[in-house]
């Protein structure tokens, strides 16, 4: 088999039928597992193994698609992640007969993929990014990087993000800003809207959340567009089933300083997990959005009451709403009552629902 790592390495397969065959036909018939998801079990001597899980579902619904996990053969990771790419044949955007198969835009075409971070987090900032990959070798070159739907390779999106991005830390990030504030590297352009500039945009000018999204995805597309233009253009699709306004953002970019071919450009769900450049524009901006979010827990030391106790940003993720609401209130009441109003402006998205609450709890108390 090679070189092996003894790292963890997994995917959500796009044809899982075809991928399974490919496995049985390389290993035979896998073990029986007593672990519930757990549908196929490849073990070796080495101690090394490749886990095969269900779909899972909740009340008859799909919660979460069956991924193929491998532990110490990278190189079994490159070979079926492949694999799977090229034997996926769905279409890019369901709604279009004629539009590219997924395997072709990955394999046979130049692509610019764009992906954002940030929207629904509390203290993190809005990060979007759009990232070029030219064809089957840099497909083939992500793929043995690790590079996936970031929500599948999270504790190796550091990794992944210092080798892609070569930055380091939030300093060095912003002395790296181009004179437009964005950052620049040879594959991708971001753009990262900080909570402050969130704040002035949604609550003080009124702007909607979606327009402020549109308008940094026309931004960094059209920066890659100009060094790569004739390429296909692919967005995570942050509108959901609205048709009229995934037209209109196909308008608005394919026109201006530099038009693209409307009929190149597509939004399709999940394409993080489909389109390999969708997928380094998302690692990219969850990198970047991470980074952001360890500088605010780094100044938080300048807000707290207590300087010896250890305050950690509290998260919004997994918890229900009530809970959620007087876990921030808590957190909130642990900040120097002069310089609450000043952190909340600068690091808190202040017109979540989860903040408009908190603040109103303090007030009655």
């Amino acid at each position: 088999m090679g070189k092996e790592t003894r790292e963890y390495y997994s995917f959500v397969p796009m044809n899982k039928p075809k991928i399974l065959d490919c496995i049985k036909e390389k290993y035979g018939e896998y073990e029986k597992s007593n672990e519930e998801y757990v549908e196929g079990y490849y073990k070796f001597k080495n101690k090394c193994f490749i886990k095969v899980y269900k779909d899972k579902y909740k009340d008859g619904k799909k919660e979460r698609n069956g991924k193929i996990l491998m532990y110490g053969r990278n190189e079994d990771y490159q070979e079926f992640r492949e694999k799977d790419m090229r034997f996926n044949g769905s279409h890019v955007e369901e709604s279009k007969a004629d539009s590219p198969l997924i395997s072709e835009l990955n394999f046979k075409y130049q692509t610019i993929g764009s992906d954002e971070s940030g929207k629904g987090e509390t203290f993190k900032y809005l990060v979007i990014t759009a990232a070029y990959v030219d064809g089957a070798n840099d497909v083939k070159r992500f793929i043995k990087l690790g590079v996936d739907d970031s929500k599948e390779i999270e504790k190796k999106i550091q990794i992944i993000g210092k080798e892609v991005t070569h930055i380091h830390s939030w300093d060095e990030l912003l002395k790296n800003l181009d004179e437009k504030k964005l950052f620049v590297t040879d594959c991708s352009v971001t753009k990262i809207i900080t909570n402050e500039e969130y704040n002035k945009r949604c609550c003080e000018k009124g702007e909607n959340i979606n327009d402020i999204i549109k308008e940094a995805h026309l931004e960094v597309l059209r920066e890659v567009y100009k060094n790569h233009p004739n390429s296909m253009i692919v967005v995570d699709n942050f509108y959901g089933e609205s048709k009229k306004a995934i037209a209109k953002f196909k308008e608005e970019l394919s026109s201006g300083d530099f038009p693209t071919d409307s009929d190149h450009i597509f939004m399709t769900v999940k394409a993080d997990s489909k389109i390999m450049a969708v997928s380094l524009a998302s690692v990219i901006s969850v990198y970047i959005c991470n980074l952001g979010y360890d500088y605010v827990q780094k100044v938080l030391d300048d807000y707290k009451k207590d300087p010896e106790e250890e305050l950690l940003l509290h998260s919004n993720k997994k918890e229900n709403k009530k809970c959620a609401d007087e876990a921030l209130v808590e957190f909130f009441l642990k900040l120097k009552p002069d310089l609450l109003e000043d952190f909340i402006n600068k690091y808190t998205k202040k017109n979540f629902t989860n903040v408009q609450a908190a603040i109103n709890k303090m007030k009655q108390k």
